[in-house]
């Protein structure tokens, strides 16, 4: 005879329950119902005493045609648990038990439940079995399972172990790996999502890489690196690996694995060989699939000591000066990409004292601060800079971060805030110092406030820097070379100058260069400039003020690091011109 398909049918079926007791524990669960309480009748069941939560598995087992599995006879192994982050496994009421060949054992409320099913295939890259336990042992291990077995499992787990992976193994599974400029990796179609995100992770560590784009075409995925401010192409990843790829991202990061149209953005946090490494993530729909493009922030214990951004002494000098003062308004500017969160970040870090209140607001927050309570912002929330400074300010601070200046408001608030007895630092998009002043009176900021409040600018960029093991020594004509850089310092008593230029080797992939240094620009407040301000005077004007005064400028700097051999003509020209 076909058993009934309800629970608590087949539960009197098999004589574990009584009619009587079903039908009390059915008015009991309408009750609790009634009051909004979301409860089974399982739970119900057990709780009476009248069958216990392993029979009554059993029986769902049976129902559902699902194998059965004693959790205690079974070995939990940490590769196992890695395939299902703890997150995720809360997210869908799941856990990871045994893995056999590529078929991946998952404990589920819901073994019917086909889009968890299919969400887990592609976020662990394994066939899915689902399997019954018993509800007090899933709750158990999913609530416990750090305790329980000693060891982390969060979204970023797999991650943290990649460099002990990758010394045990030369290259991932399925992946070549190759060094020459202009080529890439190869992955195949069976390569798992976790295979492909561990060699890109790999490859961009390993490289030094700031940047990853994944970006889907017609037919393939090209995944190109940003080393040195530069992209090249590295790997292509077959079209139908995309979404696998992209879900295990977003798996990781914590974001909306289901909806795909519209832009979101995430977090990754990674350790490799000692060092924290933070992974920002956005994606964006694009015509043949999602856009993921992936930031990595090393947490470099350098960048605590302003003497190694790469200013000249005098102006790391004046620097640490400036931002040790009690008040006034610090400006950093420069276009996107040319260091400034880093560079503040760095001012921060020296201020960062037990006696000293510091507060920033940012979007995003590029890299978690010890001891710095860092905000960020929610413009969809309206929680904007502004409004963020407004409610920032009565947390009594000493130091203020602000990551933008983008509206008049915010300008006029970070103003009167520094003239308050508050340390305020920011940042704005402009070429130059002088034409950071001119944007901010153009936005509405008040001469009187700005001459008032402002303290220094600081401008600057970034140039790769040539490759030491294979730069070579040159001399060129100083007739020749002040044609291509007018006002460059040579020496007169010799018609030619020594420079160095790439050649490029193995160790820097044949470009030449092999990191980056930043060239600045310090312009200190003087009463000359302050009375320019007030005048409303032309960026030009306040630049030959500044210059007349001792102002280094970014390509006086730039020049300085082509004599030394730090970088070379040609880089400058790639940034200059």
């Amino acid at each position: 005879m076909e058993k009934p398909g309800y629970l608590g049918d087949r539960l009197v079926c098999e004589n574990i329950i009584t009619q009587e007791q079903l039908e009390e524990a059915l008015k009991k669960q309408n009750e609790r119902v009634q009051k909004g309480e979301k409860v089974h009748l399982g739970k119900v069941l057990t709780e009476l005493g009248y069958c216990s939560d392993e029979e009554i598995a059993k029986v769902l087992a049976e129902k559902h045609e699902v194998p059965y599995l004693e959790v205690d006879q079974v070995e939990i192994t940490e590769e196992v648990l890695k395939l299902i982050p703890q997150q995720t496994a809360n997210r869908y009421k799941v856990f990871p038990v045994k893995l056999e060949d590529n078929k991946l054992m998952v404990a589920m409320m819901n073994p019917q439940d086909i889009m968890t099913i299919d969400d887990l295939r592609v976020i662990t890259g394994k066939e899915i079995q689902p399997v019954f336990i018993k509800d007090s042992n899933l709750e158990d291990l999913i609530n416990k399972v750090s305790t329980k077995y000693n060891v982390k499992v969060d979204n970023y787990e797999f991650l943290k172990r990649m460099d002990t992976k990758s010394k045990q193994t030369k290259t991932q599974p399925n992946v070549t790996f190759t060094s020459s400029p202009g080529t890439y990796a190869n992955i195949t179609p069976e390569t798992s999502a976790i295979e492909m995100l561990n060699s890109i992770v790999n490859i961009a560590v390993q490289e030094k890489c700031t940047d990853v784009h994944i970006e889907p075409f017609e037919d393939e995925v090209q995944v190109r690196f940003r080393t040195d401010g530069t992209l090249r192409k590295k790997m292509n990843i077959p079209m139908q690996n995309l979404e696998s790829l992209v879900t295990r991202i977003k798996v990781l990061a914590d974001m909306d694995i289901i909806d795909s149209r519209i832009p979101n953005d995430g977090h990754i946090s990674i350790e490799h060989q000692g060092n924290i490494i933070d992974i920002r993530v956005s994606t964006l729909p694009a015509l043949f699939g999602e856009r993921v493009t992936l930031r990595f922030l090393l947490h470099d214990p350098s960048l605590s000591d302003i003497n190694k951004l790469g200013l000249k002494e005098e102006q790391a000098v004046k620097l640490k000066e400036i931002i040790n003062h009690p008040y006034g308004f610090i400006l950093v500017t420069g276009p996107a990409g040319s260091g400034k969160t880093t560079t503040l970040y760095t001012a921060l870090m020296d201020l960062n004292m037990e006696n000293n209140n510091i507060i920033t607001l940012e979007d995003p927050i590029e890299r978690p601060i010890k001891g710095i309570n860092q905000i960020k912002c929610n413009k969809g929330a309206g929680f904007t800079f502004s409004s963020g400074l407004r409610n920032m300010l009565r947390n009594h601070p000493d130091v203020i971060m602000v990551g933008d200046i983008r509206d008049s408001e915010t300008g006029k608030m970070v103003t009167e805030a520094s003239l308050t007895g508050h340390l305020v630092m920011s940042t704005l998009h402009t070429n130059d110092t002088a034409e950071a002043i001119v944007r901010l009176l153009d936005i509405g900021v008040q001469p009187y406030l700005l001459e008032s409040s402002l303290t220094a600018i600081l401008s600057q960029r970034l140039l790769r820097k040539l490759c030491n093991y294979c730069k070579v020594n040159y001399s060129v004509p100083n007739e020749e070379l002040l044609k291509m850089l007018p006002g460059f310092p040579v020496t007169q008593e010799n018609s030619t100058t020594e420079l160095s230029r790439t050649s490029g080797c193995p160790l820097c992939e044949s470009t030449g260069y092999r990191g980056l240094t930043g060239i600045f620009e310090l312009m200190m407040i003087t009463d000359s400039i302050r009375t320019a301000i007030k005048d409303k005077n032309s960026s030009r004007e306040i630049k030959k003020i500044a210059q007349n005064e001792g102002m280094v400028t970014l390509r006086e700097h730039a020049f300085d690091k082509i004599k030394d051999g730090i970088t070379s003509i040609e880089e400058f020209q790639r940034v200059f011109v």
